[in-house]
Formats: C-alpha cells, sequence, structure tokens
C-alpha cells in the first residue's frame, strides 16, 4: 500500500498487540473498577514518538507517546486501549488511512497505573 508518497511494506507489522475494551463495574463500598477485556490480538508497526513529537507530546502532558500502524479493524472503538506486553496505551486518535479500510494509524500515550 502507498501512505503518501512511501510504501508500505506489511512485514514491517511485526509488534503483537492486544485491543482492548474496558468494562466499569462497581465493587465494595460503590467503588468503580475498571477490567479489561482483549476483542483482538493484532500484528502493529510500533513507533516510539522521538524528535519534536515528543515535545508536541509533552505539550498535551502524554507519558512515552506513540504511533501504531495496524490492518483496518471494523469496530474499533476510541475508548478501547492498547495493551503491548505488560504495558497499556490509551487510545487518543485513530485514522482510517485514506478512508481506504485498509491501515489504521492509532496515535497512543501510556495508561498511568494507580
Amino acid at each position: 500500500m502507498n501512505l503518501g508518497g512511501k510504501t508500505t511494506n506489511p512485514g514491517e507489522l511485526r509488534t503483537v498487540v492486544a485491543l482492548q475494551s474496558r468494562t466499569v463495574s462497581s465493587g465494595t463500598g460503590g467503588f468503580q473498577t475498571p477490567t479489561w477485556s482483549t476483542i483482538a490480538t493484532v500484528w502493529a508497526k510500533w513507533t516510539n514518538a522521538h524528535g519534536p513529537e515528543v515535545w508536541a507530546a509533552q505539550s498535551i502532558q502524554a507519558e512515552a507517546p506513540a504511533t501504531a500502524l495496524i490492518r483496518y479493524y471494523a469496530g474499533l472503538d476510541p475508548t478501547w486501549a492498547v495493551l503491548k506486553g505488560s504495558d497499556r496505551y490509551e487510545i487518543v486518535s485513530v485514522d482510517d488511512i485514506f478512508e481506504r479500510h485498509e491501515y489504521m494509524e492509532l496515535k497512543v500515550r501510556k495508561m498511568r497505573t494507580g
């Protein structure tokens, strides 16, 4: 596929990530606790932010910003999260590249624990 004049090699999708949805349940004392369930496990091209992107991300207080390029996944909800290894990232934006339903670019930032 040609993305903005640059040919994308599907072999670059070599990082396994899980797409997860959140369910909030009430625990003891009425405290709400989020639980995550994996909807799909997909291959991604994972790129950590570097250079000027880091400064821009810090301006919105994003921790460990990154971009995940995945094959199109119908129904992906921006309220979901991306799990890479043991690190969970919230999805900041979803872009169906050129609206061709071939690839999606997810801008993510690491979720804080606790």
